[in-house]
Order: structure tokens, then sequence, then C-alpha cells
């Protein structure tokens, strides 16, 4: 008897053996995506932990104010003078300089802005050398090493020669990283991918001073604690030594965790892990849905065969091993095959994720836990799927269920509103067919929805970046597009040589001199790092647009940084912020009106109108100059002959950054495109599968129309016109899904990821046209597959099967 069972099954499973093998792929798409994207947390946690500390990423860094410098010794001096002392490990003087970097590709010659980073040999955020070679004491003044990032950006040669500042000739050796550059500071916010406009070039610390023409000073300070040390302890006595040195020094302490570099890694890790449990619970969603359905629909059409086991007198619990050995073996396939499609979707992550974050380190082993989550919910789902259908089978009379036979689906109320549709009854058929299985039908459209779903979720997370941008870019060029925007090494005196020389440059129309500094707002909800530029919006050549309240009479904030803070115009803030004074920068603080707000996508980027700066100083200063070209200038010409005047650190223009920002999309895009890849085969197995059950439930319908004369096109026709309405149901239901997951990823998911950038959720029509057109048809052209079986159908060999 065990071996009639064992054959019974094993012709069961030869007979269903491509329906077993779709169902158990469908299972296998779900699960394996969701032990793929949740192995890449693991992986980058992994890799970030290696990575910085193999550079000896620092604990704590004190940073003097822009355009602050102090004698060589003197941080050093003041922490080995402090009370923290003891708890300090090693600590190394730096000078970090901005500066114009140009230099020849492949393409051309390439001018951006940069930084230089200047440091004797430590222990303390060391350079990995990806190509070519580091430092070496016998190496000319000023020699380099170029961050790898930028120099993949433009395929430059491990070794060659850059332009700073416009006039220092320096000779790089070699392409490195250090771990405050594992992901580029991009105005106040870290974008993985967004290297071709930023370069970093280390070198040693007399190079940077060589390179400011800055002998003998520095302006920066890393330090390494014991393990055992009290951080914020520390970081409160080093701000109390600042604050009464003589005279004090305007200086940040700042610890690891403060580094964008560090947060964006360790943060993004996350948001990435809910963003993925949220695609990946779609995707098992969809995939369980439309397994339940085919598993149930197989298991109906066995019913009348466990009728006449039951009439026949055969126990319920071997009548139940045919059904839970097929299941079982759906269960066993869909684990084998899901790990399969986890290690292969493995394979383009890895290379994206590498290729977007080149860390020191990678490690990307299998991780075997999110597998075993997945592959558990892959053998419980056909089991459940299975026992459903099983369950109701073995409940009813053997009579009833002999009764349904291959006619597995039972009459549904909801079939006599089909009888109003005017037309031929054949041609009420197929939205008939639809209401009368309403259980079936609603899984069939929920597992395509959540296919749709993701799809539109996925492509209004990219229309969602892209509108962002197309914001940034707006409030950006202004009615000024052509400006070239030029940040000083420091606080100079309108009348100094270097800007006269600025404005007497070829080609320059006009000059704007302007004050640039970094402060801290302190409002209802907590405070926010803002730049703070000085603009008169009566003369300025630019302006932002003013969304709410005033131009004039305070501070003028992004609408992200006014809803952060809790302020609306009228409300104030407490500004903590820098004075301009014969000394130096010294701290100050100040109480600050609101007057409106500007829709710019960047929170920090904040202005105050010249009647309002007087506290930051006098108003005969500038740390930043847009210029204004002639009509005729060559804008390429006159960015290079700006560059290279003294005390210019760098000149952009107002697309840059936006430019910046939108190299990271074709990043994200190859790792959106991979899950939407395999969501348009979970959408096209489901339908598939659906589409040949059917047209096996139906076999008996089919043969007597065609037996009455009706054409094979005519018939697969129906089928297809069937499809159309449950995948149009499928596709209404998975939009409105995939509309709230943009929605819920733009304004729940990213402000954590990214809190400096405004997004706003939007999904264009492209997107909704795509998933209309894949969700419908989709379905409506799966019944093609069933094309040749119809076509070799022995219609009076299926019409003489008896009840």
């Amino acid at each position: 008897m065990r071996a009639l069972w064992i054959r019974w099954v094993l012709r069961d499973l030869r007979h269903r053996w491509l329906l077993v093998t779709a169902i158990a792929l469908v299972l296998a798409l779900g699960t394996g995506t969701y032990a793929a994207l949740s192995s890449t947390s693991e992986w980058r946690t992994r890799s970030n932990d290696a990575s910085f500390a193999l550079l000896g990423m620092h604990d704590l860094k004190l940073t003097l104010t822009p355009g602050a410098y102090v004698p060589r010794g003197t941080l050093r001096g003041l922490v080995e003078d402090s009370a923290s002392a003891a708890v300090v490990a090693g600590m190394a003087e730096r000078l970090v300089v901005p500066t114009q970097v140009s230099v020849q590709s492949p393409g051309g010659e390439v001018l951006v802005p940069g930084r230089v980073v200047g440091a004797d040999p430590s222990d303390i955020d060391t350079v990995d050398i990806a190509f070519g070679r580091a430092l070496d004491p016998a190496d000319a003044v000023p020699t380099a090493v170029l961050e790898q990032k930028f120099a993949a950006a433009y395929d430059l040669p491990s070794s060659g020669d850059l332009r700073l500042r416009g006039e220092v000739e320096v000779g790089y050796v070699g392409l490195g990283v250090g771990p405050e550059e594992f992901v580029i500071d991009t105005g106040g916010i870290g974008l993985f991918g967004a290297d071709s406009g930023f370069a970093v070039v280390y070198t040693t610390l007399d190079g940077a001073q060589a390179v400011a023409s800055a002998p003998g000073v520095v302006n920066d300070l890393v330090l390494a604690l014991e393990p055992d040390a009290d951080r914020s302890a520390v970081v409160n006595d080093l701000a109390e030594s600042l604050a009464s040195a003589q005279p004090p020094i305007s200086a940040t302490v700042t610890t690891r965790d403060d580094v964008l570099a560090y947060q964006v890694l360790y943060d993004d890790i996350e948001g990435d892990q809910r963003f993925w449990t949220v695609i990946s619970a779609l995707m098992i969603a969809g995939a369980t849905l439309a397994a339940v359905n085919l598993i149930s629909r197989v298991m109906d059409g066995q019913r009348r065969e466990i009728g006449i086991g039951m009439a026949l007198g055969t126990p319920a619990r071997r009548l139940a091993i045919r059904p839970f050995a097929v299941a079982g073996a759906i269960a066993l396939l869909g684990v084998v095959l899901g790990l399969l499609v986890a290690a292969a979707l493995s394979v383009p992550l890895r290379g994206v994720y590498s290729g977007l974050l080149p860390l020191p380190v990678w490690h990307t082993p299998f991780v075997i836990e999110p597998f075993l989550v997945a592959a558990a919910i892959g053998v419980v789902v056909p089991l459940l799927a299975t026992a459903l259908p099983v369950r109701r089978a073995l409940r009813v009379q053997p009579v009833d269920a002999i009764r349904v036979g291959h006619l597995a689906a039972t009459g549904s109320g909801l079939s006599t509103a089909a009888l109003h549709i005017p037309g031929r009854s054949v041609a009420q058929m197929p939205v008939r067919n639809v209401l009368r299985t309403p259980r079936r039908t609603l899984l069939t459209a929920l597992g395509i929805a959540a296919a749709v779903g993701l799809m539109v979720g996925l492509g209004g997370m990219l229309d969602s970046l892209h509108a962002t941008l197309d914001i940034g870019e707006r409030e950006s060029v202004g009615g000024a597009p052509d400006r070239l925007m030029v940040s000083l090494d420091g606080v100079y005196s309108r009348s100094d040589p270097s800007l006269a020389q600025i404005a007497a440059a070829p080609g320059v129309a006009s000059v704007a001199p302007a004050l640039r500094v970094p402060t801290t707002a302190e409002g209802p909800r907590g405070s926010v790092e803002l730049v703070v530029e000085v603009l008169d919006p009566q003369t300025a050549p630019w302006r932002p647009t003013v969304s709410t309240g005033e131009a004039t009479g305070g501070l003028l904030l992004t609408e992200l940084a006014a809803s952060d803070l809790g302020v609306v115009p009228g409300d104030t803030v407490q500004l903590e912020h820098p004075v301009v004074t014969a000394q130096g920068l010294q701290p100050g603080s100040s109480e600050v009106v609101v007057a409106g707000t500007h829709p710019y996508p960047l929170r920090p980027i904040a202005f105050l109108d010249p009647d309002s700066a007087t506290i930051l100083g006098p108003s005969s200063v500038a740390t930043t100059v847009t210029v204004m070209p002639e009509p005729s200038a060559d804008l390429a010409d006159l960015r290079r002959a700006v560059a290279a005047v003294p005390g210019v650190s760098a000149v952009t223009t107002p697309t840059d950054l936006v430019d910046q920002m939108s190299d990271p999309l074709d990043m994200l895009t190859g790792v959106l495109g991979v899950i939407a890849v395999v969501t348009l085969v979970l959408a096209l197995l489901i339908a598939i599968n659906a589409a040949s059950i059917t047209a096996e439930e139906r076999r008996r319908e089919h043969a007597t129309m065609l037996a009455f004369g009706l054409s094979h096109r005519f018939v697969l026709g129906l089928s297809m016109a069937e499809g159309a309405v449950i995948g149009a149901l499928g596709t209404a239901i998975g939009t409105a899904l995939g509309v709230l997951l943009t929605r819920l990823m733009v304004y729940g998911q990213l402000p954590q990821t990214l809190p400096e950038v405004a997004m706003t959720a939007t999904v264009s029509p492209g997107t909704i046209v795509l998933a209309v057109a894949v969700g419908t048809a989709a379905v409506a052209l799966a019944p093609l597959v069933t094309a040749r079986r119809l076509a070799r159908m022995d219609v009076t060999g299926t019409l003489r099967l008896v009840e």
C-alpha cells in the first residue's frame, strides 16, 4: 500500500511538474529576495567596522572656525594641559583648507572644489592606498595622494599632477581614501556616488601649509581616546579649555558620531534595512498570496478524487497524503530555488554596493539567518495553503465533493450582476467568471497588486528624487544661471586686493561680496546646523524664493529647517554664531527673528539681510563673492581665471551641487532595477500560473464553446478578457498601494536617512502608465501560453467526461 501511495504521489508530481516548479519559483522569488536584501545589512555593518578600524578613525576632533588658524602646537598643548590628558591615547594636528582642484583627465580639464588635508604620519585617520604608493619623507613638498573615488569618476591614473588654488603645482603619487571621505560631504549632506564634484587631496602638514601659504599654523586636531574613556566628559572638558584660553579659541569639539561619513554609513544601514524589509514583505506577500491561490486551486481540482476516496471508505489521513506530498515537494523545491535566487541576487547587489561604497575592506559572506527565516516562510506557506482546501474537501459529503469534479469553482451570487451587462451571454462570460469565484479573483488580484505596488513604489522613489533635484535646480539657478559662486579661504575685507583682482578678471561684469558663516539655531523642537549668508534682496544678483513671510527683517530659513526647529515667521530662535572681530572670529550668541522661509531642499541654507546681520560683525568683510559674467564671456575660461586669484578656495556654478546629487541616482537605479526585474518576473509568473490553472479548470467550458462552432481565437480572447479584468483590478489596488508606499518611504523613512534633504513625494504619470501597462497586460496576455494546448484539445474526449 505504501508503494502504491508513493507511485501515486510521483504520478501527481510528474503530471504537474511544470506547475509545481512554477509555484515553487514564485515562492523562491519572494523568499530569495528577502534573504538577499537582508544580507546587505550584515555586509555593510561588518565592512564599516573593519574599514574604520583599519584606518584608525578618530574618537574626537577639534575644529577651528573656518578661516581661523593657530600656531602649530597650540591645540596639542591645550589638550596636554587639560584635565582629560590622561585618557588621550594619541593625537595629530592637521591643517584642512578648502581649495580649487584642476587636473587633466582623458576627457579634458577637470576643475572642481575640494579640500587639502595635511597631517604628519600617525595612527589616527590614516589613508588607505588603493593604487600607487603612500607619501614618503623624501618626497618634495608638497606631494600628495588623491582621493580615489574622485579619481575613478574621471578615470585618472594612479599618479600625475594637480593644480591647487589656480597656481600651486602638486604631484600626486597614489590614490587612496581617509575614513572621513568614505562618503563625501556635499554641502552638509552625505551622498553615495557624489564624488565627481569634489576632490580631496591628502598631504603632509608642511605640504598643506605650503599650499595654503600659511607656514607654521594648524586648524584641526584629531584624538584617539583610551577604550574606557568617558567621551562626553572629554568633550565638555576640551570645550571649557577652548573658552578659557587667552585669547579664547573659536572652535568646536565633535565625536566620530558627528562625522558625516560615519553617520551616513551606519544610519543608512538601519534605514535601508527598513526599506528592504518593506520591499521584501511586499514581495513575500505577493508570492504568498499567489502560492496560496495557485495551490488551493490545484487542491480544489483534486476534490473529486478525494470525494471518491471518501466514498470508498479510505481514511481521511490517507486521502491527505497526496495533496500534502505535492505541497511538501513545492516547499522543498521552493527552498532550494530560494537559495539559488538569493545567491543570484547577491552577485549584482554585491557589485552595486562595492561600487557605490569603495571601502578598504568588504565582507560579503552568505548570511544564514535571513535565509532561514525566508525558508521557514517558504515551507509553511504551501503547507497552510494545502491544509485549507483539503480540510474543506474532507468536511463535505462525498457526493458533494464528487459533484464538484473538475468544476472546482462554485457559483457566487455576485455573478448575477453580470446579467445586467448589455450584450450576449458569451460576451458576459469573462465578467461572470470573475464574479462567480470572488475568493480566487481577489487572491490573484492581490498577488498582482503586490507586484504592481512594488513597481509603482520603486518608480515613485526615483520620481521623488528627481522632483527634489528639479526644485533644487530651480531655486539654485533663480534668475542668474550663469553666475559663479566664489568661496574665499578666510574672512577678507571688501577692499582687499584679492577681491579687486576678482572684479578685474577678464569677462567679469560685476561682483557682489558677501559673508557666509556656519551657525547653529536653537528652537522649540531642537537645534539645526545652518550656513547663513548675508544677502541684500534689493541689490543681490540672485535671491531665493520666499514661500512664507518676508525676505528681510530676520532669518530666512528653509521650510525644512523651520519645521525641524518648530518655528514660523515671527518667532525667534537662539543663534550660535561666530563674530568677526579685530582678533579674528570669536564665538557669539544672539536671539534672531525668523522673517520667512524658502523652498530650497537642503536644510542648512539660510539668509540674513544686512540690517539683521550686524550680529556677525562689520559689514565690510566677506567670505564669498558672487561673480556675474559678461554676456560674451567664456564661463570655463572665467572660472579658471578666478580660481587662480590668491585667496580663492573654490569656484562653483549654481547647478554644481544639484549635478553631484544627480550622480547617485544611477547607483540607486541599479539597486532598484534589480528588484524591479524580480518584481516583473513575479508578476508574469503569477499571471501565467493563474492562466494555466484556469485553462485546466475550464477545459469542458472551452470544449463546449468549440463544439458549438466558436473559434479557438474567440475562446482564447474570452480568457484574455477575463485576465484583463483581473489585471485591471490588481493594477488599481497595486497603484494605490504603490503611491502609499512612496509616501511612506519619502516622508517616513528618508528623513531618517537624509535629514538634511526636504524630499517631495511624487509619482509621475509615466510610472503609473508603465505599471498599468505591465499589470494589466501581464494577466491579459498570460492565456497566450495556453493557446497551443487549446488548439490541440480533443473536444470529443473532453466532453465525454462524466460527473
